[in-house]
């Protein structure tokens, strides 16, 4: 990126940090530039020099910084504003609009750029530097990535942290990644996704690693390579087990260093009961919902961690006292809260189904439903949902929406 270009960005944004000050200095002319303000948000000033200083694909891959281009292209055309407004010079305002220019470019650039990426995310073949175990031989096998239903959860946050290593070469290759041939899963009788969450068929399987080891570092690698980059994944050591849920457990030491989200979901492969319950608690949880409030929807009960830990073992478990399984309630409370404008954000807060399960407690389970479909009479709002604090103010608002039948 030329430096003339730089110098810029920082400019203006090193005004429009201050942009409320008042100005040290002017003149009827103009401004003094450079002394104008004090920048004094450094952070600010190193963050936004990172962005003008890399590349669209190095720093901004699959969005990755859109949204910091996008203001600062805002921060430029609200200077420009300023300065016309105020009558600056036009000397100033002809380089302030080349800020803009430049800006505009990058950041639509940049959307560009992410369009391809996601475009080609998935699609493309990867050479994997498979290791044979017992002679040491590394071979390049083309393969596109694949996951298994109810492995861990993506963490984009994860993969993004990858993306910065990998492309700054800091990634460490001594770090094994375990593969599995998809069709081999498949004939197992498992579910394989590829990377856009599409189910793949048998014949599609042939082309596909499933990784079972090693997702967010793959994943990372796929987008890097989705935007244009050029690399390969190294140490790769494939595997041909039955039980890949056990095999997942295994390798990750019990799961010790797995979140609670990744040990709900793992014990869907995992668990011979209540299997069904798992799967739609897993579900929920790659939907956005946490754990807790997953297992309470299907079951009115929290499920302890003992409990979850028995899963993982693929023993036999017992449910709480008083847990009733029941999936169909669950998605039916789901799909309205849902209709009445409730997200998921809102709906995964615990006092909401907490809240619900009193009130159908109290004046039966078809009169409560009655009123939670209602709530789409209330015209619901983000800020109206968070005035909701406790299960007491959702009782109120189940209330309210009963009025309106």
């Amino acid at each position: 990126m030329p430096p003339k270009f730089t110098h810029y960005i920082l400019f203006y944004l090193s005004i429009s940090l201050q942009r409320n000050q008042k100005p040290s200095a002017h003149k009827a002319n103009g401004y003094k530039i450079n002394r104008l303000f004090k920048l004094k948000n450094k952070n600010k000033m190193k963050k936004t020099n990172f962005i003008v200083e890399n590349g669209v694909f190095s720093n901004n891959v699959m969005g990755t910084n859109i949204a910091e281009l996008a203001k600062v292209k805002k921060s430029a055309e609200e200077l420009l504003h300023t300065l016309k407004r105020r009558g600056a010079d036009e000397t100033v305002i002809y380089r302030q609009q080349e800020v803009c220019n430049s800006a505009t470019k990058q950041y639509e650039d940049s959307v560009e750029a992410e369009k391809q990426a996601q475009e080609n995310f998935g699609n493309a073949f990867v050479t994997f530097k498979v290791v044979d175990d017992e002679t040491g031989v590394v071979s390049d096998v083309q393969k596109k990535i694949a996951f298994v239903k109810n492995n861990r959860p993506i963490d984009s946050k994860k993969v993004d942290k990858f993306i910065h290593i990998i492309s700054t070469d800091k990634y460490e290759k001594a770090y094994p990644i375990i593969v599995i041939d998809a069709k081999y899963l498949i004939e197992l009788g498992y579910t394989v996704y590829d990377m856009k969450g599409k189910e793949l068929s048998l014949e599609e399987a042939e082309n596909y690693f499933v990784i079972l080891d090693g997702q967010h570092r793959g994943t990372a690698f796929a987008k890097l390579i989705a935007a244009g980059e050029n690399y390969e994944i190294p140490n790769v050591h494939v595997r041909n087990v039955e039980n890949v849920g056990e095999y997942l457990v295994d390798i990750n030491g019990t799961g010790t260093s797995w979140s609670n989200k990744d040990r709900f979901v793992i014990a869907a492969l995992t668990t011979e009961g209540h299997k069904e319950l798992f799967t739609n608690i897993a579900a929920l949880i790659n939907e956005g919902f946490n754990p807790s409030t997953s297992a309470i929807i299907y079951t009115g009960k929290k499920l302890s961690k003992r409990l979850i830990d028995t899963a993982l073992k693929g023993e036999n478990i017992t449910l709480p006292k008083d847990a009733n399984v029941d999936i169909q309630r669950g998605e039916r409370f789901i799909t309205l809260c849902k209709a009445a404008n409730i997200s998921i954000t809102f709906i995964t807060k615990r006092y909401f189904i907490d809240g619900f399960n009193c009130h159908a407690e109290s004046i039966g389970e078809e009169e409560a439903f009655k009123a939670l479909e209602a709530m789409q009479n209330l015209q619901l709002t983000d800020e109206m949902l968070k005035d909701i604090k406790d299960e007491k103010h959702f009782i109120g608002l189940l209330k309210e929406a009963a009025k309106t039948i």
